[in-house]
Order: C-alpha cells, then structure tokens, then sequence
C-alpha cells in the first residue's frame, strides 16, 4: 500500500508539471505569434515574369514582359534561325524558339520587318491603338506599320510572339 501512494502522488506531480508546462508553452506560442512582425512567404505562384527585363530595357530599349521561357532574347550574330525584330529606331532584336513553341509578351516600338527563323510565327503589333495579328511562316518575313504598303502607314509597337 505504500508504494501504491507513491505512486499516486508521483503521478498527480507529474500531470501537474505536464499540465502546466503545456499551458505555458501554449502561452508562450500565443505570444510569439502576436510579436511576430514578419509577413508570412508568398505563396510559390508562376507570374511568367522575363528575367532581367528592367536590365535589358535599360540597355537595349525593348520591354520584355512576359513568357513561357520558350521565346528568349538571342545574340543576332548566331547563325541559328531565329525570328528577328527589325525597328526603325532600335537596332535588330533576335529570338530563339526553344523547343516547338513558345510565347512572349513584349514591347517592341518602330517595328517595320519581323522574319520568322524556322517556326510559325504569330506577331500581334499595334497600330493607331489597334492590336492586330501577323502571321510569318517558316523562313519568311512580314513588313509591318512603316514598312507596308502604303508608304508612311503609321508606326507600329510589336506586343507579342507566339511561335508554332
């Protein structure tokens, strides 16, 4: 009987000291809740961004906006057909198709000529604030706003490429 006291005592002291441990680590959970200042990570949501758009509209006064990483920005002097962006104001703007098709939203002013490289290609360019859409086949060219008939047509922002 004497050891069955123990024990009971033994297991009351111990529920107490768990009991209030928990209670205290709940407090103490609660309070570093309250006292966290630190805004809880944004969720990993794919927004398309071009990497290096603020970089390469700063040097090269293009605006890459958004893609599906399958149209890139491309060094011109490759030999590798590719769809190439002619502007009356800036120099030749070359993209490279990475795999079978690919999007890219863009901002291209003055555009005259666009050669599609070895994809299908579908441009949408604005002219006098309307967004209309020109399709280069494979290995051809299209003029567009200043370099189309008739002569002084309006000029034209590129604003996207889909390749196919």
């Amino acid at each position: 009987m004497k050891h069955w006291v123990k024990f009971i005592a033994l297991f009351s002291l111990t529920s107490a000291i768990a009991t209030s441990a928990g209670s205290a680590s709940a407090l103490n959970s609660e309070e570093a809740d309250a006292n966290n200042t630190e805004p809880a990570p944004a969720p990993a949501v794919e927004e398309y961004n071009y990497p290096g758009a603020d970089q390469i509209f700063a040097e090269r006064g293009i605006r890459l906006i958004k893609g599906d990483g399958h149209i890139v920005l491309a060094d011109c002097k490759s030999s590798d057909p590719m769809i190439k962006v002619e502007s009356v104001t800036l120099p030749t703007s070359c993209f490279r198709v990475i795999g079978a098709q690919g999007w890219l939203t863009v901002e291209i002013p003055r555009v005259y000529l666009i050669r599609g490289g070895e994809h299908n290609v579908s441009a949408r360019i604005t002219v006098n604030g309307k967004t209309e859409a020109v399709d280069i086949p494979p290995g051809g060219h299209k003029p567009v706003g200043e370099g189309s008939a008739p002569p002084g047509d309006s000029p034209a922002t590129l604003v996207e490429l889909q390749a196919s």
